[in-house]
């Protein structure tokens, strides 16, 4: 997730610093292979800033006019748009000239995409090969995309070609899946980008640094990538090589910064306990390998994550215990930056199932509007047609009717106060989510057969169904913003 207010030249100085705090996404990916119930898990946490809305909409497929473009009003980019864009379902911010930022969502043929985990290079590659300002850029990225492509390769070679001739605006990390896997993608620096298909025997934990470590390049059906890569870090004098072999990552990164560092090795101990990863490490490979067994609350546990069992804290914590208050994202006095934390403005976990067809959108989206910390995901199928009402309020002060800043309103409460309140409220949301799991296996196999002989009336269901347990959940969620207001204002006297 990238700053929006800033002009491109100072987003880059600030991006280079190692106190930069505009970087702060995390995403993840859990292949089919090391699930329990063979589903395969992908997401991220979006990690900007405190009272900044997201929404959560559903753009219907339309018919554009010849010459038609998109244009990006937060850096001027452009490009041609097809004859037909697809239906998909976005979670946008509500400032369109800062970017659109629709971050995540399914379109109609079962394509995913989580976009992005921001990211740059070091200083000699961008000597070499800066970032263009009206490049693609992640406020568009999402939007330009998911309604253009029936297949999550084609996602990728579509970004392929626009950065190849149109330049990137900021080095960024995508994913994309289908019925046939996922993708994961680095976009390197200007005009240099690296996907892979990712293994279905690996996870992987990436924050807001590359990752991508040895790739074959010749092998063209699990690798797509840009012509340079090699010869732009022989040329940088930034080439690095690990066990003889040329490693991408350890060649266009700078050094590794606090807050990567923590979510990095963080998020790989929630998954696996018992991995050899230090804090001390000097980097951390993208594909991880385990012996153990997923499921979708591991996924949930691992983006709600503070260290647990760690021997860091949260540096939000740092106030309440009294040691003033933080003002980076750099470690200080065993403190740190979580994958948790106050800046999350939504996160979203797809679970992509082998029985789900792709007009359903091949599994299921678990989004929480809002930080999840202290707020439940619900589950979304590709097919909808609309979403809950509170979702879509645009205002950018709190509003008691809209689902974000009920949300903010709670997690902020919370935070004041939370040896009291924190387990109480989270042991009523996991309840709720647990509610969800158990219906979304019941009612599945009835929706996959009525999509697969009456897709409208599936969608018209789909849409319903979600709509009503949204109003439910909203109504809960007021429960408990009101009831902690009380017994806030209460505890005062």
């Amino acid at each position: 997730m990238q700053k929006k207010k800033l002009a491109l030249g100072l987003l880059t100085m600030l991006f280079l610093s190692q106190s930069a705090t505009a970087y702060a996404c995390t995403g993840f990916i859990i292949g089919k292979d090391l699930t329990k119930d063979g589903t395969a898990l992908y997401g991220r946490t979006e990690d900007l800033e405190p009272n900044h809305n997201k929404t959560f909409v559903v753009y219907p497929a339309k018919t554009n006019k010849t010459g038609a473009k998109l244009v990006d009003e937060s850096n001027g980019f452009t490009y041609s748009l097809p004859n037909q864009s697809y239906k998909y379902t976005a979670v946008p911010d509500v400032t369109p000239k800062d970017g659109v930022y629709d971050e995540a969502g399914f379109n109609e043929f079962g394509v995913s995409m989580s976009a992005t985990v921001s990211a740059t290079a070091n200083d000699k590659i961008l000597k070499l090969d800066p970032y263009i300002e009206d490049g693609l850029a992640e406020s568009n990225m999402t939007s330009l995309i998911l309604p253009s492509v029936k297949t999550a390769k084609e996602g990728i070679e579509l970004i392929a070609k626009v950065v190849t001739e149109k330049g990137s605006a900021e080095g960024n990390i995508v994913v994309l899946a289908d019925k046939e896997g996922i993708w994961y993608m680095e976009i390197l620096s200007g005009h240099q980008y690296v996907a892979i298909k990712f293994p279905d025997d690996k996870f992987a934990v990436f924050p807001n640094t590359f990752f991508l470590g040895h790739v074959d390049f010749a092998d063209k059906e699990h690798v797509i990538a840009s012509s340079g890569v090699e010869d732009l870090a022989k040329k940088a004098d930034s080439y690095k090589e690990v066990d003889g072999q040329f490693h991408i990552a350890q060649s266009y990164n700078p050094k590794l910064s606090d807050g990567n560092r923590s979510r990095s090795y963080s998020g790989i101990k929630s998954l696996d306990p018992d991995s050899k990863v230090t804090y001390k490490d000097d980097y951390y490979e993208l594909l991880q390998s385990t012996d153990k067994k997923f499921d979708l609350q591991d996924a949930m546990k691992l983006q709600r994550n503070r260290f647990e069992g760690l021997e860091l804290k949260p540096l939000d914590q740092m106030e309440l215990d009294g040691k003033g208050k933080p003002d980076s994202k750099n470690a200080v006095d065993g403190y740190a930056y979580p994958i948790s934390n106050p800046n999350v403005m939504e996160a979203h976990i797809f679970q992509l199932k082998e029985n789900v067809p792709a007009q359903l959108g091949g599994g299921v989206m678990w989004l929480s509007v809002g930080s999840p910390r202290f707020a439940p995901y619900l589950p979304y199928y590709g097919n909808i047609t609309d979403t809950y009402k509170a979702y879509k309020k645009t205002n950018t002060k709190y509003n008691k009717k809209s689902w974000y800043w009920t949300v903010s309103h709670i997690n902020q409460m919370i935070a004041k106060n939370p040896d009291k309140y924190s387990q109480k409220v989270l042991d009523q949301i996991q309840e709720l989510e647990s509610q969800w799991m158990k219906e979304i296996a019941t009612d599945e196999e009835k929706l996959v057969k009525l999509s697969q002989s009456d897709p409208e009336t599936a969608a018209k269901e789909s849409t319903e169904t979600s709509k009503q347990r949204a109003k439910e959940a909203f109504k809960q969620l007021k429960t408990i913003e009101k009831d902690i207001a009380k017994q806030s204002k209460s505890d005062k006297k």
